[in-house]
């Protein structure tokens, strides 16, 4: 989201500009026609930070809430009506937008579009195999969005506080699925998100990130996530993996506190219109127009810049319009 706030840190507008690189980057796919499969390549690259980005991503938005309005006594009323602005259209805007995208352009994909008024509405309220697929993470915003008053009322107590991480931790284990045929608006995955939101909450609440300041904690971190790695513990790799981004992202911005300054204002917009620019590149470019394996790579670092900057200059264009519903359905302010 293009988040203003007085007396920015530069390390966190650092760390969601790492933190987007990794969401565009797992997104990238360029076919290797000898095999008909994405290249190992695309997977391979992003295999380290699996564990970290969409729990980094839930965690950002959760330091956000409370940085933003939790820590300035927003009311409820207008913390909702904020969100409604915020996601709730943009949500409604890019499921239809998607929908149709991707019915136009069906000669060109592996997965086809049937079109159907039931197939179209049941893309706002399940994701998987629709082309609203990447949009579950709005509707997760949305669920927590919704317990603003529970966090507002937490955030007054460190025991309440200290009593909530521990129980979304133990939360996280439950699995709710087997218990219906979808999961209808994510509902019944959120225990396995809320432990990171909540947690962006609590160490801003607390202020814990000085504590990763240190270059010797942040080394600290790395082998720590490296060695969570290799056990393959879950939860666990990816809190010490946020803790170990906040640590790197604080050494950056030490010698470079701009670094990404071009598009990290655009983080919200960048995830939303990503997956339009990105199958461009995949599906045109490279897999109809210049296909040759000795220029992978090149189109590789393509692919991912235009997902990242493609985004930022429709969003500077619509910024600079009149056109206010549709700085609303792109979630500009």
């Amino acid at each position: 989201m293009t988040i203003h706030i007085s007396n920015r840190i530069e390390w966190l507008s650092l760390l969601r500009g790492l933190n987007i690189i990794l969401v565009v980057m797992f997104h990238v796919n360029l076919i290797d026609l000898s095999t008909g499969e994405n290249h190992t390549f695309c997977t391979s690259v992003c295999e380290p930070f699996n564990p970290i980005r969409m729990p980094l991503f839930i965690f950002c938005s959760g330091g956000l809430l409370y940085l933003s309005r939790i820590r300035k006594g927003w009311s409820v009323k207008d913390l909702y009506v904020d969100k409604v602005n915020r996601i709730l259209y943009p949500f409604l805007f890019f499921v239809t937008f998607f929908y149709f995208f991707k019915l136009l352009f069906n000669p060109f994909t592996k997965t086809k579009v049937v079109f159907s008024i039931g197939n179209y509405l049941e893309s706002f309220y399940i994701f998987y195999q629709h082309p609203s697929a990447h949009l579950w993470f709005l509707s997760v915003l949305l669920w927590f969005m919704m317990l603003y008053p529970l966090f507002v009322w937490l955030s007054k107590s460190i025991v309440r506080m200290t009593s909530f991480l521990l129980l979304t931790a133990a939360f996280y284990f439950a699995d709710f699925l087997p218990l219906t045929p979808e999961n209808y608006f994510f509902f019944f995955t959120l225990n396995k998100y809320l432990v990171y939101f909540f947690f962006g909450i609590f160490i801003f609440r607390y202020e814990l990130y000085q504590y990763l300041r240190n270059r010797i904690i942040c080394l600290a971190t790395i082998a720590l996530y490296a060695l969570s790695f290799w056990m393959e513990i879950p939860l666990l790799t990816s809190m010490i993996g946020i803790l170990m981004m906040i640590a790197v992202s604080q050494q950056i911005a030490l010698v470079q506190p701009k670094l990404f300054h071009y598009f990290r204002e655009y983080i919200y917009q960048i995830f939303l219109m990503s997956f339009i620019f990105q199958p461009f590149v995949e599906l045109l470019l490279w897999k109809r127009i210049f296909y040759n394996e000795d220029l992978f790579l090149l189109f590789y670092v393509l692919n991912v810049l235009s997902g990242i900057f493609l985004p930022v200059l429709v969003t500077k264009a619509v910024e600079k319009s009149n056109w206010k519903w549709l700085k609303v359905c792109i979630g500009i302010k």
